[in-house]
């Protein structure tokens, strides 16, 4: 009787309080999103297996601490972007491992824009040009697959 009466105060707590999940948006295994750095749409996976977000990228180019890239929808339309470089890591895959590079990009989601740190890749043999990782879902999403 005692932990279902802590049960319901702190379902009490958390609706009164507005610190549940209550203020964090559902998403689909799809999303639309706008890069905004790149004025360009994109479809992403929702990938909450993936740690950090990837986007397609092609013709990447570092110098001095910046990386010139080319981000590719799947529609072929192309934004060519220069971007800070936040780190490069060897990222696993199923297939290998590769020297990634990190840079910060603005994704839009029907209206809530959200700074994250995405990984550039050529993704240009992959159904989707972006996955969209837990380091961009995370305090905003939750995820319902079903949608």
């Amino acid at each position: 009787m005692k932990k279902r009466l802590a049960y319901i105060l702190v379902l009490f707590l958390v609706a009164a309080t507005g610190r549940g999940d209550t203020d964090k948006k559902i998403i689909g295994a799809l999303a639309t999103v706008h890069i905004e750095e790149g004025g360009i749409e994109m479809v992403g996976r929702v990938d909450t297996g993936a740690k950090t977000t990837s986007i397609n990228a092609i013709n990447i180019k570092a110098s001095n601490g910046f990386v010139s890239y080319t981000v590719v929808n799947a529609l072929g339309k192309k934004a060519r972007l220069k971007s800070k470089i936040e780190d490069e890591l060897l990222v696993r895959n199923a297939e290998s491992k590769e020297k990634r590079l990190f840079v910060y990009l603005t994704i839009n989601y029907m209206g809530d824009s959200k700074r994250s740190l995405v990984n550039l890749n050529d993704r240009s043999g992959s159904s989707y040009k972006l996955l969209l990782g837990r380091n961009w879902l995370s305090g905003s999403y939750i995820v319902d697959v079903d949608k």
